[in-house]
């Protein structure tokens, strides 16, 4: 069974302008990301204080 279709690489013409939205956005995103998951575990590392556990029995200033 032969394949009519060419299984070589495709070029595709990114512009300079879509090539900055894409790594602005690309970056956005990243940086996002990181915020929301250091915000998520800022919260579960207030929970754990508050609780107790771990490593915060240890503290000086508790």
């Amino acid at each position: 069974m032969s394949n009519q279709y060419s299984s070589g690489p495709q070029q595709v013409r990114v512009s300079a302008g879509t090539a900055v939205k894409i790594g602005f956005f690309g970056a956005l995103g990243a940086l996002l990301f990181s915020l929301i998951v250091s915000i998520i575990l800022g919260i579960i590392a207030l929970v754990l204080a508050a609780v107790g556990v771990g490593i915060f029995n240890n503290l000086p200033f508790s």
